[in-house]
């Protein structure tokens, strides 16, 4: 065999070698877990203790995670308050969540600052996030994806990469169906107004009249004159005084819903006036049965109460 012959085979075998590994980087930057699906956080993980596991494990430079345990008298929105975060954020960062009434003894996960966790099959993927989420693309923080790359190689990689985005507000096809189905009922109202919420719907003790019973609806603390905005589009059906509600503004919405908004010290609107959501319908006052200025809110579908943090979380 001459020596033509031989560079000719060695330079066949380099350039063959070099498209194979080219064809490799390309497949190992690109290997997809799974399919390119939305991931369920709740079909990746058994359970609370497994996801939280993981959790603890991530390191996505920007943010770090805390996991605290539910103590007796503790909410999420006292834990959210402590930390300086939001409740969404808390729901964001935990997927898994089937309510969002806290157990003694539950663990919860703490993001550093306000975001959502979202888990990827493909690392393409990560750059379409900041359009999923509606969020600048330098918010959408990730771990160190060659790293994590090479770790797949050295052992098996059965979960996806989590990325953190930062100020995004969580979306339903992550939670699972008890949570989504709530937090679409969120959706659909927005706060009378802001302020401190000081008793809450259901069994009391009446600051007035000092005997146990049944509060329907949810007070709102704030000062004397703040403005009220309806909670959601409607049509107002009653507006004036009623009773202990002292001034009040009675809202029919549609699907059912009815809204409430009592103590009020002034009412700008009518009766079969159509209103806006956020639109303004009166002042917070005292009227009524009230020992300070606050909001009365009460909710109703179908003429059935509902718990008004159901809507107002």
């Amino acid at each position: 065999m001459n020596k033509n012959k031989i560079i000719f085979i060695i330079l066949t075998l380099l350039i063959i070698s070099f498209l194979s590994i080219s064809l490799y980087i390309v497949k190992f930057f690109n290997t997809q877990i799974s399919d390119t699906t939305i991931l369920k956080p709740a079909d990746i993980f058994a359970n609370e203790n497994e996801y939280i596991a993981y959790i603890q494990s991530l390191n996505i430079p920007g943010v770090t995670f805390t996991v605290c345990q539910i103590e007796k008298g503790d909410n999420f929105w006292k834990i959210a308050k402590e930390y300086n975060i939001d409740i969404d954020t808390l729901i964001g960062a935990n997927p898994l969540w089937e309510s969002i009434v806290a157990k003694v003894d539950q663990k919860v996960v703490i993001p550093s600052q306000k975001g959502v966790l979202h888990f990827v099959n493909n690392i393409s993927e990560i750059s379409e996030l900041h359009d999923l989420y509606n969020v600048p693309e330098n918010n959408v923080l990730t771990p160190s994806l060659l790293l994590y790359r090479i770790k797949s190689l050295v052992s098996k990689m059965d979960k996806p990469v989590a990325v953190y985005i930062k100020d995004a507000r969580p979306i339903t096809d992550v939670m699972t169906p008890q949570l989504a189905k709530q937090f679409a009922l969120r959706e659909m109202f927005r706060s009378p107004l802001g302020g401190r919420l000081t008793s809450f719907f259901g069994g009391r003790v009446h600051p007035i009249f000092r005997q146990w019973g049944f509060h329907n609806g949810l007070d709102i603390a704030a000062p004397y004159g703040t403005p009220v905005g309806a909670a959601r589009g409607g049509v107002v059906v009653s507006s004036g005084w009623m009773g202990g509600y002292g001034k009040a503004v009675i809202i029919q919405h549609d699907e059912g819903f009815k809204t409430l908004y009592g103590h009020l010290s002034t009412i700008n609107v009518r009766p079969g006036q159509k209103v806006k959501a956020g639109q303004f319908i009166g002042r917070v006052g005292s009227t009524g049965w009230s020992t300070g200025p606050h909001l009365h809110f009460t909710l109703w579908q179908y003429n059935k109460l509902i718990n008004p943090m159901k809507v107002l979380w």
